[in-house]
């Protein structure tokens, strides 16, 4: 009985002579009758196959089969949405939910840039009392609020959980300094409440509306009046 390395020595040898290897003979049923280096393709059944007695890798026949196989469009992917489906993901607002002392509070998440831990900040003259100072982002000077001031509810006291919420509202860009980073929640557009009657002025001008979620409410802060300076 010939062993599978005799025998690919002895196809290779025929087949470099012209000679095309014998078929196995009833005296050596283990034989192998065909070269392991060369694949016989069969007859493609569907045009753009692959000719026949083609002799390719094993593995570049395995991915030609895969050609009728095409990747999903743009267009057929947002086809398999309804319209349903589409409107409701329209109508829903993504909000960043932290707290100052006990509150919850809430920002647009679209005016965010990125959230930052506490770093030093240089204090800078002649500027409203909620405004800590300035540091530098990559570069970037950028004026820090105590958001806590900022509203009127006392200062922030920093700890291991504060946070610097970095945001922009046209083209004033500044940071944030909150008590703690929540979550982000989704809130529909027809869902958010209007200001409570009771604010006035500032107050009410600072405040864009008020969300629930899960049963507990937030105030949805109005980021442009929140970054201006001169409302005060």
């Amino acid at each position: 009985m010939m062993d599978l390395a005799e025998i690919r020595k002895k196809a290779n040898s025929q087949k470099q002579d012209g000679v095309a290897p014998p078929l196995p003979s009833e005296a050596e049923p283990d034989a192998v009758a065909f070269d392991l280096d060369v694949l016989e393709v069969p007859p493609p059944e569907e045009k753009g196959g692959l000719a026949q007695g083609s002799s390719i890798d094993p593995l570049d026949a395995l991915f030609a089969s895969q050609r009728g196989l095409d990747l999903i469009k743009d267009e057929q992917y947002l086809q398999g949405f309804g319209e349903n489906d589409l409107v409701k993901t329209e109508n829903l607002v993504e909000w960043l939910t932290f707290s100052l002392g006990n509150e919850d509070y809430a920002l647009d998440i679209n005016s965010i840039h990125e959230i930052i831990k506490p770093r030093e900040i240089t204090d800078i003259p002649r500027v409203p009392e909620f405004i800590l100072g300035i540091i530098s982002l990559r570069g970037i000077i950028l004026p820090v609020f105590d958001l806590t001031r900022r509203l009127r509810l006392g200062s922030a006291e920093v700890s291991p959980h504060s946070r610097i919420i970095i945001c922009e509202y046209g083209e004033c860009t500044a940071g944030l300094l909150v008590d703690h980073i929540n979550q982000v929640v989704r809130i529909k557009k027809e869902e958010i409440e209007p200001p409570p009657a009771v604010l006035s002025g500032l107050d009410r001008d600072l405040i864009e509306g008020v969300g629930r979620q899960e049963g507990k409410m937030m105030i949805l802060l109005n980021l442009k009046c929140v970054l201006d300076p001169e409302l005060i």
